[in-house]
């Protein structure tokens, strides 16, 4: 029996943010009623929300998001329960303890339980990758790594004025594309599942919005 589960958060004007580009903005341009039928207009950036990293992200003239084709985002893979607390690491340690059996080509996907925050001003103290634990992801050859939090990165509050998103700069450098703000993952934790992530297809993206979903086979 398979079962589809949806892994995206949905957009609201609530929803958590950039803190340098601020939330979307929803609005109706048509209504039934006064109009032939109803037509909305969003206005967002492309990281927000439940989305998908390309390479174009932190490197000029990088790979873009329309360019990686739909096998590149589809796949088996693991669901990796590394449960953390307000800007804990998450080490290779962490992830070589949870026991999975990562193999090239595969997708990895990191549980923290931090989505529960989500739309919270708690959210944006996240746990985070460490860098150990990105090379970890890359010796094992992953294509995606999925994170239900803001970012892989250090959490906005910790970051130093040099900051310079170590992690994004480590996978997406080896074209290993990052999805973030992920939801719906606590029956998944420890299990291998069908994950995919479909960002719009937008020409020269350098991230896109996303519906990311797992698929069980039971």
């Amino acid at each position: 029996m398979r079962r589809w589960i949806d892994l995206a958060h949905p957009y609201t004007e609530l929803m958590t943010h950039q803190p340098v580009t601020g939330p979307p903005c929803i609005r109706t341009v048509l209504e039934v009623g006064r109009d032939p039928f109803n037509l909305q207009e969003f206005t967002f950036v492309t990281h927000l929300g439940t989305h998908v990293d390309a390479p174009l992200h932190f490197f000029p003239g990088g790979r873009t998001i329309d360019q990686f084709p739909l096998e590149a985002l589809v796949g088996p893979g693991w669901v990796l329960p590394v449960e953390k607390g307000r800007g804990e690491p998450i080490s290779a340690r962490d992830l070589e303890a949870t026991g999975a059996r990562v193999e090239p080509g595969q997708i990895v996907v990191i549980a923290t339980g931090w989505s529960r925050h989500f739309s919270t001003p708690e959210y944006l103290s996240h746990p985070f990758l460490t860098e150990d634990a990105a090379d970890w992801l890359l010796g094992r050859g992953v294509k995606l790594v999925g994170v239900d939090t803001f970012s892989v990165d250090l959490p906005v509050p910790l970051r130093p004025a040099n900051f310079d998103w170590p992690i994004h700069h480590r996978l997406l450098g080896r074209e290993v594309v990052i999805a973030e703000n992920l939801t719906g993952l606590e029956g998944l934790a420890g299990r291998q599942v069908t994950i995919g992530a479909f960002p719009l297809k937008i020409a020269g993206g350098d991230g896109a919005p996303a519906r990311v979903f797992a698929l069980l086979e039971e």
